[in-house]
């Protein structure tokens, strides 16, 4: 590419982020980003055994033994057991897991929208995918890609329902904070009485 296709290229990038910045989009409080967190669900890795592990769940339906191999359950904290005769019931956990949280995706087809919205962690990635073609693409706060269309109409419906969504759960975590201060103000007079010996009246 030479300077002149270069300098063409910087103009029509320079242009599409003040266009895209105009109408809100870019950044994590953009009304992509508010879209994502508030309607789009985790993206989960899960790993097991530390990196020298090798996993493959197709096991036969027959071990060895002619017994019936079960699925194992893997040790996970605060998950519930599974207690269905297909899951292995070994009390000591067989595989060690662990599991993060490695980005965020909405898949506007439930909706009737052709659209996809992915963020990655690791690559600081923000893409907005429409009728399998990529739209919208900001890495590291920087703007790569912007195509302008029909596909921002969809993004704007989905902002008034995200921003709606967004309101009622600050409203129930404003009530379950209320909660748990008159709870641990409970707690703590409680405490206070029975250090003291006191008693209110």
């Amino acid at each position: 590419m030479n300077n002149s296709q270069e300098d063409y290229e910087n103009k029509i990038k320079e242009k599409r982020t003040l266009e895209a910045n105009k109408k809100g989009l870019v950044g994590k409080n953009g009304k992509i980003g508010v879209v994502l967190r508030n309607l789009g669900n985790k993206i989960i890795s899960q790993n097991e055994g530390g990196v020298y592990r090798n996993v493959n769940y197709l096991y036969e339906n027959e071990n060895e033994d002619g017994n019936e191999n079960k699925i194992p359950i893997l040790d996970i904290e605060n998950v519930d057991r599974p207690q269905s005769s297909e899951w292995s019931q070994s009390e000591e956990p067989s595989i060690s897991a662990s599991i993060d949280t490695i980005g965020l995706h909405f898949d506007g087809l439930s909706r009737g929208m052709h659209l996809e919205i992915k963020y990655e962690d690791a690559k600081s990635e923000l893409k907005v995918s429409y009728k399998g073609y990529c739209v919208f693409n900001e890495t590291k706060g920087e703007l790569v890609a912007y195509s302008p269309g029909e596909w921002e109409d969809f993004i704007e419906k989905l902002y008034k329902v995200s921003k709606e969504k967004q309101r009622k759960n600050n409203e129930t975590n404003f009530q379950k904070s209320l909660l748990e201060n008159e709870k641990q103000k409970n707690i703590w007079w409680e405490k206070l009485m029975s250090k003291w010996n006191i008693s209110i009246k």
